[in-house]
């Protein structure tokens, strides 16, 4: 077990079982069913809740098990919009300071709460990396344009290639260049 990650507890009033047994029986469950989600992993190992199925505090408890034990990437759950713990913690990993630079694409998608679009893009750019999460690309402008993102500036009508990871190189490109033409 990671000396520095915090000591889990478990509600004792809902909990047969220690975390290292929750995690231990998780671990045999995905071992024979290949993944999980909470609820299936309720059902099918019912001895360890003293009640029957998960309350919203029980399942928080148990998804910190799987996030402590590292098992979390076998959920079908993992980083599924306001499903995951996991999911909640990117938008306290993605401050407004690193979205304020960002392409208004990014911008736009931070404040309607697309945030696995606003991860892929920090990922991509090394500004974040949260534990078990999965990054493709980053989000091209084309598609940023179909999922109605896209409100061009001046430095996105300035970019080499339609791609948000240009941005930034053409944002400098065109500060430099209104500084040069002021001297």
């Amino acid at each position: 077990m990671p000396s520095e990650l915090p000591e889990l507890t478990l509600n004792e009033s809902e909990w047969y079982a220690t975390p290292e047994q929750v995690a231990e029986e998780l671990t045999s469950f995905v071992i024979e069913f290949d993944a999980f989600t909470p609820e299936w992993f309720a059902e099918v190992k019912f001895h360890l809740l003293k009640k029957e199925g998960l309350t919203q505090e029980t399942r928080d408890e148990l998804c910190e098990v799987a996030i402590h034990y590292k098992v979390c990437p076998k959920c079908n759950y993992l980083y599924k919009a306001k499903q995951c713990l996991l999911w909640y913690r990117l938008f306290k990993l993605v401050t407004w300071n690193m979205v304020e630079r960002a392409p208004p694409c990014i911008r736009y998608a931070y404040a309607k709460k697309n945030i696995k679009t606003v991860a892929n893009y920090f990922s991509k750019i090394n500004l974040i990396s949260p534990p078990f999460y999965q990054v493709r690309s980053a989000p091209s402008c084309r598609a940023m344009q179909r999922w109605g993102y896209c409100k061009p500036d001046d430095y996105c009508n300035a970019m080499e290639r339609e791609n948000t990871l240009y941005y930034n190189a053409a944002r400098d490109k065109i500060k430099i260049s209104k500084d040069l033409s002021r001297e």
